[in-house]
């Protein structure tokens, strides 16, 4: 097996690894339904359950009739978010301190452990990435009695070191981001997919730079960034940095 071969082989472990971590943020139209609007992730920061997804992604939602949910697992009903959250406008991030009440017995929700997120850039450029989040052509769903079924995109790339958008500012990166050369694990995905929805989503190394394929797991793999903006002209998708976001950055958020 050679070095792609083996990189493309990582994505099915990676996509059922990281599974449990992500999570769905729906505008809620009424009691009765809603709508995807972005993505997150699940993770556990100073100590407290929390997810983390794009400011704009958290703009948008909660301007629905009746505020705004987060899933709790596939099939399950959503959780109504109530209770501060915090951003960072700047570079739009946003972070939800989960509050007791959130369901804490379901079997296929996991939070990241913070000391999980990478604080440096060191190996962001010789490391293959990897994007798994819900996005909204996917997300049919969205009654809040039956729950959310919502499908996920795991999707694997380098960060873009070359023919970068001008305007990218030095605490974001970008990925290559080509609909036509995706690597799904959905025989029926349109390969055209419209990223709307990733916002929000988490992108990890896998944790192979440095190590041979023999020993690679996906339990190696840390969190980098926040995927927020689609660049369809440049065919790259750009993301907020992790070594930005760190247990100190937390205390800088604004209610």
């Amino acid at each position: 097996m050679d070095k792609r071969e083996f990189i493309l082989s990582t994505i099915p472990r990676m996509a059922e690894y990281t599974f449990p971590y992500i999570t769905s943020v729906i505008g809620v139209s009424d009691l009765n339904g809603g709508e995807h609007v972005g993505s997150g992730l699940r993770c556990i920061l100073d100590g407290r359950r929390a997810v983390v997804t794009a400011e704009h992604v958290i703009q948008r939602a909660i301007r629905y009739p009746a505020g705004m949910a987060i899933s709790t697992g596939f099939g399950k009903k959503p959780f109504l978010v109530h209770g501060e959250i915090r951003v960072d406008a700047i570079r739009d991030i946003a972070v939800y301190h989960l509050p007791p009440d959130y369901p804490d017995d379901v079997d296929d929700v996991k939070f990241w452990a913070q000391d999980r997120i990478d604080e440096s850039d060191d190996r962001l450029s010789t490391d293959y990435l990897f994007v798994h989040g819900f996005p909204g052509k996917r997300s049919r769903f969205l009654a809040l009695g039956p729950g959310v079924f919502s499908k996920s995109l795991p999707y694997g790339a380098m960060q873009r070191l070359e023919a970068l958008p001008s305007d990218l500012r030095s605490d974001q990166f970008a990925l290559d981001f080509d609909p036509t050369n995706m690597h799904s694990l959905d025989a029926e995905t349109d390969f055209a997919v419209d990223p709307h929805g990733l916002s929000g989503s988490p992108v990890w190394r896998i944790g192979l730079s440095g190590r041979s394929a023999a020993e690679w797991k996906p339990e190696l793999s840390l969190i980098v960034g926040f995927l927020t903006q689609w660049r369809p002209a440049e065919k790259v998708i750009v993301a907020s940095r992790a070594s930005h976001f760190s247990s100190h950055s937390t205390a800088l958020l604004r209610e």
